[in-house]
């Protein structure tokens, strides 16, 4: 199972440039946060140097260097001001100049910085105008000094304040509309240059409405971190919570909304979805996610393009049988694409049991890690069936000795696995919020601790949990003090589980699913 998301980057003449989005500190913020340069370190498992900063709200070129002395050499360059660095921003103000430098003093006051003339210049940008932008104005920057927030405070002292920028006297916009083009330096001899794309925002104006540069954002973000137009057939996530109204995944060629407002989607929403179609050459389902208790097999609010109920999608060369017919999702849900992933890497020789396991993702890459067991545990016999395809679909045979599948109660049948003494080396426990069965009514909340302690108790010496949920009322945190309690009865060590990919929560965001992972002692 390769990994087939990957962080986008160049490496040349000893560094690693990126198109960094909005929304990412350069380096850690705090502990526990990664930022941009750990992220990449991650990515690349190589050491990677800081020699220039950008906002965390500034999107754009970013340059690391790979060793200690190009570290030393660039970092020179930055503060002899060798280094040609130009930036782009939006305002909603305009003036009467549109070609000139201006110069000040920047310093720190109180935990901000200002601008002042009235003291010996420190900073000094150049600015033009470029053209309009809708009811908006693009300018280019070129700072000649490098002063924490200069172009900002340069753009604010010359009475044209940049989109976004509430600290700065800039209008509200869903995001500070500053933009880092490009970089250019002399390395060992020879010109080292790097160039993004242009950010949506400065094209000309088509967006109607601001929830419109926000889509289109949102599908620029997983351009810039994945070049997700060339992984037409690969399953992430398109727009995660930059709205609160809905979400899209995309699953080959099959765009999926998950629609969480109450009322229907407007005449105005779905012409948006249709141009998200056109642009993007795919089909469209909309689905509205019902409240618990409504029948889960409604029809489908919209569909857009010439759809079929069933299709295959892949993630990281897995493929799966989806379906528009059969619940609310269409049955692979991408927040546990890392943890696929990270399970696919210690399943081998092990024995798996994958409980609530929907329609098995976890059991398929199990299976094809090598495992000496899978055992497939659903109460939903449609959901057992169903998993039977997606193996059969990558090549695997459902009546191999080898492979178990249970249509019970989770619970059930892990009090009856206790009793034969069987033990697993590996297990995956993914219970819904909340669920319904012939055997009663299951609530995280309420059954946590009868779920953990007869999953310990099934899981042999050494052997690997991983816990996932996304109870909306629990954070990390919380898991973990429920878990600390266990410890009075167990003896595990608690080990932190793969980070979500970024087409999911930035570093800074507590994650919607939180997922944790046990090693019994």
């Amino acid at each position: 199972m390769t990994r087939i998301i990957k962080l986008r980057h160049t490496e040349t003449a000893g560094c690693i440039f990126i198109d960094k989005i909005a929304g990412l500190n350069t380096h850690t913020p705090e502990h526990g946060q990664r930022g941009c340069v750990e992220l990449y370190e991650e990515e690349l498992n190589r050491k990677l140097y800081v020699v220039h900063r950008l906002d965390k709200a500034t999107s754009g070129a970013l340059a690391f260097a790979t060793s200690p002395e190009m570290a030393a050499e660039i970092s020179r360059q930055f503060e002899q001001h060798k280094v040609a660095k130009k930036y782009l921003f939006l305002t909603d103000k305009s003036i009467d100049r549109t070609d000139f430098t201006y110069s000040s003093h920047i310093s720190k006051e109180r935990n901000q910085f200002v601008s002042s003339t009235a003291q010996e210049a420190n900073s000094t940008t150049a600015f033009k105008w470029l053209k309009a932008v809708g009811p908006y104005q693009l300018w280019e920057a070129v700072p000649h000094t490098g002063k924490p927030h200069q172009i900002r405070l340069h753009a604010e002292a010359n009475g044209m304040p940049i989109l976004g920028d509430t600290d700065h006297n800039g209008s509200p916009f869903f995001r500070l509309c500053l933009h880092s083009l490009s970089l250019q330096f002399e390395l060992g001899g020879q010109t080292v240059s790097f160039t993004t794309d242009l950010p949506e925002w400065t094209q000309d104006w088509t967006f109607e409405h601001q929830e419109d540069a926000m889509l289109s954002e949102a599908f620029q973000r997983r351009e810039r971190l994945f070049h997700a137009s060339h992984l037409r057939l690969e399953s992430l996530r398109l727009v995660h919570r930059e709205f609160d109204t809905f979400r899209i995944d995309q699953y080959g060629d099959i765009l999926w909304v998950y629609w969480y407002k109450e009322t229907d989607p407007t005449v105005q929403d779905l012409l948006r979805f249709e141009q998200v179609a056109k642009r993007h050459l795919k089909k469209i389902f909309i689905r509205k996610m019902l409240n618990r208790g409504e029948n889960p097999n409604a029809e489908i609010l919209w569909r857009i393009g010439n759809t079929s109920s069933r299709w295959v999608a892949e993630e990281n060369g897995v493929k799966y049988d989806l379906r528009s017919d059969s619940g609310l999702s269409p049955g692979l849900f991408l927040d546990q694409r890392e943890n696929r992933l990270w399970v696919r890497e210690h399943a081998q020789d092990r024995r798996v049991l994958n409980l609530f396991s929907y329609t098995s993702g976890f059991s398929v890459v199990s299976a094809l890690a090598g495992a000496s067991e899978v055992c497939t545990v659903d109460v939903s016999p449609n959901f057992i069936e169903w998993s039977k395809d997606n193996f059969k679909l990558n090549g695997l045979d459902p009546e191999d000795e080898k492979y178990e599948f249970w249509a019970q109660d989770c619970l059930l049948f892990l009090k009856g696995t206790i009793r034969r003494k069987r033990k697993f080396g590996l297990i995956v426990c993914d219970p819904p919020s909340f669920g319904r069965s012939k055997n009663g009514v299951f609530s995280i909340s309420k059954n946590f601790d009868e779920l953990m302690i007869n999953a310990l108790y099934c899981l042999e010496k050494n052997g690997l949990l991983l816990f996932c949920t996304n109870y909306e009322k629990w954070t990390t945190g919380d898991l973990h003090l429920r878990l600390n309690k266990l410890k009075r009865e167990f003896s595990f060590k608690i080990l932190p589980a793969p980070n979500q990919g970024l087409d999911f929560e930035l570093p800074d965001q507590e994650p919607l699913m939180k997922s944790i992972i046990l090693r019994k002692n």
